[in-house]
């Protein structure tokens, strides 16, 4: 039962996060939000490695998992966090989330190619389910802007947090021990991110530096930390699957506390996205749990 309250607590801080991180991006320009972001996750989860962790593993371990924790970490915040900050200032924190809930699925079908992990139909099932939220989703984002068109950027944060277990899995090969992982991974992240910011400084807008902006990045960052931890904690003690369906709390989370928290139309919860994100994680969790039969 301690895993299983670990998960479900993620999840729920993953929504908070989430809804924190839109309110941190209105005006602000994303790259820059999303280092910041970066720097105190990092710091964060770094410090609580070293105050937890046996660091000996690092070292007594092969640069092959180093490199894949690098490459998950990459993939993960790198990508999956800049997808995450433009498709919520392009569609919502709401819709942003239900569409990155397809993230457990993705990572079902990676596992069954790249793992040989064997998809049941529950699963078929799932993905039919999972493809038609999707759908819904795209078109309620005609309603708000006029246009028909999927939601990329979800899509991508999506792909990059389904994809990024199967590294995290190859590191953990060689080095049995996630969080420590994770930190190299956020390290690894936040270095190239720093690179990027300062070979494009010119072309990055200046804004989002007032003390709200900083205020609300920093509480962000602290949060998706605790979230992350407690993720990882839950891999450590229940099955993954288990804990990757109680981490789709984050969605019924965002929808609920996004509106309160920011108060945009874009925000307003409506009967298309309720049905969009229902089958979501519906078809998620049918997924999931077929892959643990």
């Amino acid at each position: 039962m301690e895993g299983v309250f670990y998960a479900m607590t993620a999840g729920v801080t993953f929504g908070i996060f989430q809804s924190v991180n839109r309110l941190a991006l209105r005006g602000a320009d994303p790259y820059r939000t999303t280092f910041r972001l970066l720097l105190v996750g990092t710091s964060v989860l770094v410090l609580w490695a070293v105050l937890t962790q046996d660091l000996n593993l690092l070292f007594q371990g092969s640069w092959l998992s180093i490199a894949s924790f690098a490459a998950a970490g990459t993939i993960h915040f790198y990508l999956g966090w800049t997808f995450l900050s433009l498709s919520q200032q392009r569609i919502g924190a709401t819709e942003t989330s239900a569409v990155v809930a397809v993230n457990p699925l993705v990572a079902t079908l990676l596992a069954a190619w790249a793992l040989g992990e064997g998809v049941t139909w529950r699963a078929g099932a799932g993905v039919v389910i999972v493809t038609a939220g999707v759908v819904v989703l795209s078109l309620r984002r005609g309603e708000l802007s006029g246009l028909r068109r999927l939601p990329l950027f979800g899509l991508g944060a999506a792909l990059c947090w389904g994809s990024s277990p199967l590294f995290i899995r190859w590191g953990l090969a060689g080095v049995p021990a996630p969080l420590i992982g994770v930190g190299v991974g956020l390290l690894a992240a936040t270095l190239m991110y720093a690179v990027t910011l300062a070979l494009a400084r010119r072309r990055l807008s200046p804004q989002g530096r007032d003390r709200p902006t900083t205020v609300l990045t920093l509480l962000a960052g602290v949060l998706v930390a605790t979230a992350i931890s407690l993720q990882w904690m839950a891999f450590d003690l229940i099955a993954i699957a288990v804990a990757i369906t109680l981490l789709q709390l984050a969605v019924p989370t965002v929808i609920a506390v996004a509106p309160i928290l920011i108060g945009t139309p874009m925000e307003k919860p409506t009967p298309r996205l309720l049905i969009g994100a229902a089958a979501v994680v519906g078809g998620s969790i049918l997924v999931v749990l077929a892959g643990t039969q």
